[in-house]
């Protein structure tokens, strides 16, 4: 079974991808998680496991919360830049949330939005893909626990600069993109 995964030509051409079909199911995150510290360890980018094992964490959650039977994780290596996506066959498009103090959930794309260089959210056939980037510290010449900007950006803050969440782009970069607000409406 093969779950569609793009639209349109990719960003630029990767130097390595690794496609997985998971079920969804709980253990399915875990799963998730390990094949992912494999394949960034196999490419040489240690450096970037702990930010996309979180990163990976939250949208292969939404996956099995909300997604259906299956969904499908996909990691590309475009050398100083690692673009990963989820699709789901389920229903909505997810969006960022501000749940209340005590809650405990609902927080997952905002902390997607403080790791992740960019994201956002498309409809697929089928389902949805939500995607991510992630520059490699080497290649933007500074630790990983400092490359990202000091702006914060839009939304409500949780508290540090680069902490607000972000309305998801419906394309990835390379691919024009429209922002919208989750309604399916352009701010």
């Amino acid at each position: 079974m093969r779950m569609p995964l793009r639209h349109g030509p990719p960003p630029a051409t990767p130097i390595r991808t690794a496609e997985h079909l998971l079920p969804s199911v709980p253990a399915g995150v875990g799963e998730a998680r390990a094949l992912v510290r494999a394949d960034l360890t196999a490419w040489g980018h240690d450096d970037m496991i702990d930010d996309c094992l979180v990163i990976v964490s939250e949208l292969v959650t939404n996956a099995v919360v909300h997604g259906g039977s299956a969904y499908a994780l996909r990691l590309e290596d475009h050398g100083g830049r690692l673009y990963g996506e989820v699709f789901d066959p389920g229903d909505g498009m997810p969006r960022p949330r501000t749940p209340a103090p005590g809650t405990p959930s609902g927080r997952g794309l905002q902390i997607v939005a403080a790791i992740a260089d960019d994201w956002g959210v498309r409809a697929a056939d089928g389902g949805k893909v939500v995607w991510f980037s992630v520059t490699h510290p080497a290649s933007a010449g500074v630790t990983a626990l400092h490359r990202r900007p000091a702006t914060p950006r839009r939304g409500p803050s949780c508290g540090r600069a680069r902490c607000a969440p972000t309305l998801p782009r419906t394309a990835p970069p390379g691919r024009p993109a429209t922002v919208t607000d989750g309604s399916g409406t352009t701010p």
